[in-house]
């Protein structure tokens, strides 16, 4: 399967290798989109008359653009972690060594903690999420109310800032409630983090091996040369004294 215009970028064999697993990724993200999107349009068109009004050619649209958005997220993803998943340098082994530790905490969580972890870790994401969100069903109880479009529009505007405003309150209160995987969040997110200090220690390490063990065989090459030349004179002297 061909690259596109990078495929003569790098080692040919290893993009179309990341291309192809990019694709396959991208695939599952549009099935998930479009299964997400079907599945929430049937829902809506159920309670909402204004949603049963929309053309054929609307709905395509709508579901097209999820599943799209989904499968480029995905493929983005895909690519990323396959760059990162055939690093092969110490940085690389050390992070992938990181990623496992906290992989196996991570595991170690009760499903409680881990909700409220990931929560906590994007925090950020879940308030603009839940203004969209806020945002896009106030809009659609307005429709059915008697007013101007600039009414609605307003009214909408008014219960999403006040949803998100209780939603900041809501993650606020959220991150004061302590859980076990805090000490994961503190080890990803601080500024004191040392695992940089493990790598140059390794790296340094390894270099010093790799410098005594050249000395070793230096002292030993040495070593043999003497033993060579010791031995040498110690034959040349005994011819001597036989002639």
């Amino acid at each position: 399967m061909s690259y596109g215009t990078h495929r003569e970028v790098g080692n040919t064999a290893y993009r179309e290798a990341q291309y192809s697993h990019a694709i396959k990724a991208a695939g599952q993200g549009f099935l998930i989109g479009v299964s997400a999107a079907l599945g929430a349009g049937y829902f809506l068109q159920k309670r909402y008359v204004h949603i049963q009004k929309l053309t054929t050619t609307m709905k395509s649209f709508i579901v097209g653009s999820a599943g799209m958005g989904v499968g480029v997220i995905f493929a983005d993803k895909a690519g990323i972690s396959f760059d990162q998943a055939h690093y092969s340098d110490k940085a690389a082994h050390a992070q992938r060594r990181e990623r496992s530790e906290y992989e196996k905490k991570w595991d170690s969580l009760s499903s409680f903690d881990k909700a409220l972890t990931w929560t906590k870790d994007n925090k950020f994401g879940v308030v603009i999420g839940s203004w969209v969100a806020s945002m896009g069903a106030s809009w659609l109880y307005i429709q059915s109310q008697p007013l101007s479009f600039s009414q609605k529009l307003v009214q909408a505007r008014v219960w999403a800032q006040g949803l998100t405003v209780a939603s900041l309150i809501g993650i606020a209160a959220l991150t004061t409630i302590p859980s076990a995987g805090d000490t994961l969040l503190s080890k990803s997110h601080s500024a004191d983090d040392q695992s940089w200090r493990k790598i140059i220690q390794e790296q340094a390490d390894a270099t010093a091996h790799k410098h005594a063990m050249a000395s070793m065989s230096e002292a030993k090459a040495k070593a043999s040369e003497l033993a060579a030349e010791v031995k040498d004179k110690a034959v040349e002297k005994v011819k001597g004294t036989t002639n």
